[in-house]
């Protein structure tokens, strides 16, 4: 990255006082990285106190243990006074997508995410503020936080290097899906920084007997159209079960698509997943979601929304099933359930 462009960064920040950081709804591993990555920053280089502020909620078990060894406290969304900040950054996400809302009242001062924004799936010009740094050449958000570490001279604390190794980790399946140079320069060098004994307890926290019984779900529900595994699903636990469920999939041995999805929160959540090396997730899923709804994405993953107000789950199921059959051309395959409906796991 051009050095004079990271120069920029500082000339957005105010002289004094505080900041409210925030990412998408229901952050990942990614997002949280970079929120602690920047925080520590603009602490360390720049004298600023900083706050996150928190949209939705964190379900998924590494999730839920990154936030909790590492202490990631937040703010709720309604609990901000805009008096008390200057402004909002924005990480791993955009003001524009569906499923980020800073808080109201602040100007937003910095934007710095790896997918590709709202304005290149509309050709709309991107909205105007004082440091935007959108690079979808990237693999993780943490990796672009770690080269403004880099820029600005600042070496990470363990907490920090732990954080931000968490989230190119995760968000490169450990370099596997759309890494870059950079995403594994910044691997090798945050995993020596990092504390390995809270990744270790990141990576293998203890699960619920509900997420068990969800995943038996997916099974039954799963229909194998050869190179499309297709897993809709009704109720779920929280969002980030849909990803999950996508993920698991893909690893069925000589799959190349995998899409899940699942409401949650008056949202029909949908995740598509694919193995091969030049994928574009992203116009995929465009398609597959049309114009009831929104999604974001890079590279061999991509994720999106559409809200149950208006349509049933069944609606949304049929409609996802019905367009993404057709853009596979797969109209004409029977699909295979991975479980017979007439299985006793459906019964247990």
């Amino acid at each position: 990255m051009n050095p004079e462009f990271l120069d920029r960064f500082a000339a957005a920040l105010p002289t004094s006082g505080a900041v409210l950081l925030c990412t998408h709804r229901h952050p990942d591993p990614d997002g949280l990285g970079a929120v602690v990555g920047l925080s520590y920053l603009l602490g360390k280089k720049f004298g600023l106190h900083s706050e996150l502020v928190l949209e939705g909620r964190i379900r998924r078990a590494e999730n839920v243990a990154m936030r909790q060894l590492l202490e990631i406290s937040a703010l709720p969304k309604g609990g901000v006074n805009p008096a008390d900040y200057h402004g909002v950054m924005v990480v791993d996400s955009q003001p524009g997508f569906s499923h980020t809302h800073p808080p109201g009242g602040l100007p937003v001062l910095v934007v710095i995410d790896h997918h590709d924004g709202p304005a290149s799936a509309t050709g709309e010009e991107p909205a105007d503020y004082p440091f935007q740094w959108v690079d979808s050449n990237y693999g993780a958000t943490s990796t672009m936080i770690y080269d403004l570490l880099r820029h600005y001279h600042v070496e990470p604390d363990k907490r920090t290097a732990t954080a931000l190794f968490c989230g190119v980790r995760y968000d490169t399946n450990n370099l596997l899906r759309g890494a870059t140079p950079a995403d594994e320069l910044a691997f090798r060098e945050l995993e020596n920084l990092a504390d390995r004994k809270i990744i270790g307890a990141i990576d293998q926290p203890p699960l619920t007997r509900a997420y068990f019984l969800q995943m038996q779900e997916a099974m039954a529900a799963c229909q194998d159209y050869g190179t499309l595994l297709l897993t809709l699903l009704r109720e779920v636990q929280s969002p980030e079960a849909v990803a999950e469920v996508a993920d698991w999939f893909l690893r069925l041995e000589g799959q190349q698509w995998s899409l899940a999805g699942g409401a949650c929160d008056g949202r029909y959540q949908i995740s598509l997943r694919c193995d091969m090396p030049d994928a574009d997730a992203y116009p995929a899923l465009r398609y597959i979601i049309g114009s009831d709804g929104s999604c974001g994405g890079h590279g061999r993953m991509a994720g999106g929304q559409i809200s149950l107000t208006d349509l049933s789950i069944d609606q949304v199921r049929e409609q996802v099933c019905r367009r993404a059959v057709e853009l596979f051309g797969l109209a004409d395959v029977e699909p295979v359930f991975l479980v017979p409906e007439d299985s006793s796991v459906r019964e247990r």
